[in-house]
Parts: C-alpha cells; sequence; structure tokens
C-alpha cells in the first residue's frame, strides 16, 4: 500500500505541528506580570523621554496629540474606515478563483487505463451592471471622510483637557504658595498671641483663636498638597505618562483672546465649521446612499464570467474547456422584503436629518453658554481681584488698632482671615478665564490641532 506509506508521515506531521502549537498554555499570572514589565518599560521610556525638563503648555499639548488614548483610537478607528473604503472598492474588481486537484486509484478498474492524473479549473467573473456598488462604496468614502473629521475633533477636546488640566496644576501651585505663606504669618501672628494673653494682656481664647487660625491653615495646606499630587496625576494621565511620574511646568501658556464679534457672529461662525455638523452631513449623504442601495434591491444585476478547466484524464472527451457568457440575476418577488427594507432605509434617513437639526440646535447653545461663561469668568476674576484688595486694606486697618488697643483682638484675626479666603479665591480665579476661552473656541470648532506625525501619516 505505497499511498499509505506516504500519507502516514504526513498525517504525522500535521498532529505534531498542532501539537506543539498549543503547548504554550495561557496563565492570567504570567500573562499579567509580562504586561505589567513590558508597559512599564515602556513607560519609562517615554518619562525619560518627554519629561527631562519643565514643560509649557504646548509641550503637553504636543505630547498628548502622540501619546493620549482617545487620540490614539481615534486614529485606529479612522483606520478601519480606511480598510473598509478599500473593501468597498473591491466590489468593481473582477474576483478569480482557481482549484486543482489530484486523484490516484490503488486498483485498476474495469476500463480505467490510467491510475493518476490533475484537474485544475479556473474561473473570472466581472460584475456589469450591480449599480449598488457605487452607492455602498459612495457610502464607504463618507465615512471615512467622516471618521477623519472625527479624530479631529477628538483631536480638539484633547487639547482642551490637556489645557484645563495645565491650568489646574497651575493653580493649585500657587494656591499652595499663598497657603504657605499665610501658614507662616498665620503661626508669627498666634506665638505673639499666645505671649501677649500669657502676660494677661489680652484673653485666653483670644490665644486659642490664634493657634486655631493657624493650625486651619496646616489642614488646608495639606489638603492642597495632595490635590496637587491628583491633579498632577490627571494631566500626565492625559499625556499618555504614569500619574506617579515627577512633572515640572515652566508656567507658559502662551497668549488667548475672547473672539471678536457679536454672539451672533460667534454663531454663525461656529455653524459653518463646526466638526459636529461637517459629520453630521456626512451622515445624511451616507444614507442618502443607503436609500438608493436599498432600492436597487428591484435591480437585475449582471455579470460577466469565464471558466477554464484542465484534466490529465485521458477518458474526458477534451482536456480543456472553456466556458465564457453572461449571467444575471433579478429578485421578482421576495415577500416584499425588499420594499419593508427600502421603507426602512427613507426612515432612517429621517432620523439622521432630525439629529443633525438637534446638532445644529446644540452647536447655537453651545456657544452662546459658553460665551456667557467666558464673559463671567472675566469678571468674576475682576471681582475677586478687588474683594481681596478691600480685604487686605480692612485687616492691615484692624491689625494697625489691635496693636495700639484700639478695637478687640479677635475682630483683627477675623479680618486676617477673611483677607486669608479672598487670597485663596483670587488665586484660584486667575486661569478661569483662560479656560473659559478654550471651552468657547472648542464649542465653535476653533480650537488649534497641532500637527503630529500620526495625523500626517493618516493624511497620506
Amino acid at each position: 500500500m505505497p499511498s499509505r506509506s506516504i500519507f502516514r508521515p504526513l498525517l504525522l506531521g500535521l498532529l505534531l505541528l498542532a501539537l506543539a502549537s498549543g503547548c504554550r498554555s495561557f496563565e492570567p499570572s504570567r500573562a499579567r506580570r509580562e504586561h505589567t514589565a513590558a508597559f512599564s518599560s515602556n513607560l519609562a521610556a517615554r518619562v525619560q523621554a518627554e519629561l527631562s525638563r519643565p514643560l509649557s503648555l504646548d509641550d503637553c499639548i504636543r505630547i498628548a496629540m502622540s501619546n493620549n488614548y482617545e487620540v490614539r483610537k481615534a486614529d485606529l478607528d479612522r483606520e478601519l474606515y480606511r480598510i473598509g473604503k478599500n473593501v468597498a472598492f473591491t466590489a468593481f474588481l473582477p474576483n478569480v478563483a482557481a482549484s486543482a486537484g489530484y486523484s490516484s486509484y490503488e486498483k485498476e478498474m474495469p476500463q480505467q487505463h490510467e491510475q493518476r492524473f490533475g484537474t485544475a479549473d479556473l474561473t473570472a467573473t466581472m460584475p456589469v451592471f450591480m449599480p449598488s456598488t457605487w452607492f455602498l462604496y459612495a457610502a464607504a468614502r463618507h465615512g471615512y471622510a467622516a471618521a477623519g473629521t472625527a479624530a479631529h475633533y477628538v483631536r480638539q477636546g484633547i487639547v482642551l483637557q490637556t489645557s484645563v488640566d495645565y491650568f489646574n496644576v497651575l493653580v493649585q501651585q500657587d494656591t499652595i504658595a499663598a497657603l504657605e505663606t499665610q501658614l507662616e504669618a498665620a503661626r508669627q501672628t498666634a506665638a505673639r498671641v499666645s505671649g501677649l494673653a500669657d502676660e494677661g494682656l489680652v484673653a485666653r481664647w483670644e490665644g486659642d483663636q490664634a493657634r486655631f487660625a493657624a493650625e486651619l491653615r496646616e489642614t488646608e495646606l495639606d489638603k492642597a498638597r495632595r490635590q496637587l499630587a491628583v491633579l498632577r496625576g490627571e494631566l500626565l494621565k492625559g499625556l499618555g505618562l504614569p500619574p506617579g511620574a515627577a512633572i515640572e511646568l515652566s508656567g507658559e501658556t502662551g497668549d488667548a483672546a475672547m473672539p471678536s464679534g457679536s454672539i451672533e457672529d460667534l454663531v454663525l461662525r461656529a455653524l459653518e465649521i463646526h466638526p459636529e455638523l461637517a459629520i453630521a452631513d456626512r451622515q445624511v449623504v451616507i444614507q442618502d446612499h443607503q436609500v438608493r442601495q436599498a432600492f436597487c434591491n428591484f435591480l437585475p444585476t449582471i455579470s460577466l464570467f469565464s471558466t477554464g478547466s484542465w484534466t490529465g484524464n485521458d477518458l474526458a472527451a477534451h482536456a480543456e474547456n472553456w466556458v465564457t457568457g453572461f449571467s444575471g440575476a433579478w429578485t421578482l418577488f421576495d415577500g416584499l422584503a425588499n420594499v419593508a427594507r427600502y421603507k426602512a432605509a427613507k426612515v432612517e434617513r429621517q432620523q439622521t436629518q432630525l439629529e443633525r437639526e438637534n446638532t445644529f440646535l446644540s452647536v447655537m447653545v453651545g456657544v452662546v453658554a459658553a460665551e456667557a461663561a467666558a464673559r463671567d469668568a472675566a469678571e468674576g476674576a475682576r471681582v475677586r481681584q478687588r474683594a481681596y484688595e478691600v480685604a487686605a486694606a480692612k485687616w492691615a486697618d484692624y491689625d494697625a488698632k489691635a496693636r495700639e488697643g484700639l478695637i478687640p483682638l479677635s475682630d483683627a484675626l477675623d479680618a486676617r482671615g477673611a483677607m486669608d479666603l479672598a487670597q485663596v479665591a483670587m488665586v484660584q480665579s486667575r486661569y478661569q478665564e483662560r479656560i473659559a476661552i478654550a471651552n468657547l473656541e472648542l464649542a465653535m470648532g476653533l480650537t488649534l490641532v497641532p500637527e503630529t506625525r500620526n495625523e500626517t501619516k493618516a493624511e497620506k
């Protein structure tokens, strides 16, 4: 049995290959350790490359454009749409299929003159009239373009989030500096008032009040330092870096100004360029093609085909055979399913148009709200600055009078506490106007996105 002796080594080899491919089974603990080690090493390399110097706001935005999770995911989504567009285009190309076989007989059969022979087939088909493919490809092409716009809009959102995180860290650093100054002043005041209380010049509870003010500032300072670690972690996560890495900010934030024009001008400008509306327009066009594609189900389809076959069997009438022709198909009745699909596609198109109208109104109200918030932030910063100036003047006056014994010391301590609170509020509002302007720019679709290597590659 020579044929069996040939197949046995082949089957044995396939069995060994299957066993070898399954030798390495999945172990969750080991897989977790390997991923942790590899990803930690990758993060350490990023930290060494990106955090070797103080970072400006532009530096943080640049890093986020390359490392942020949402940005990278948007690029991958766009790549999937690009592949889907290319797949849709293949409907215009011919399909070629080939097959081959080899037959062997162990025993001679009656009237069988040869024991072994081969066969081969080659088939090529080409669509001639299939209009649904055009609409399928057009929808895929618009989907790819919408994915590019969506990726850009994601980048705009990450620019805003990175800016907010950067400003929050700066605010917290300034808050800590203010609290440190306040704590030192409160400790000096507590020591002076405690000495006066020991000498009987002021009431004992006034000394306790001064010490409590120092303890309160120390507690607020500790809380602010812990919050700074949290805010730095959020900034680092947005940059695609480990939250525990040491980061230093240079404080360079660039210049920013309110978009010029009336609120009506801002709204009209947003309606012209906002990415969400551009995406909504694409979705409506895509749905139009879906309706046309559903209508094509009522039309016949025609294809050109050519088939060739070869055989080494001498019993065959012809060793070579070629068949060429046209094939067509036309669904005459499928239980009215095509009619239902066509009606459903028209309803889905109406839904898409309604969603675009809702997006239109959302953009309008978003611009109005963001513009109002920007003006509120500017006015709020001025008010808090003025409140601190008034509180500082009041405390200076009360402190001088308390030292001369003209007013109770507790009034001066209360004035000092009010001034400290006003100072913290002023510091925390320092960058609120910048954040509000950044929100307004995103609401209008004006946020500038730095060009990155990944985005350039995607454009190509």
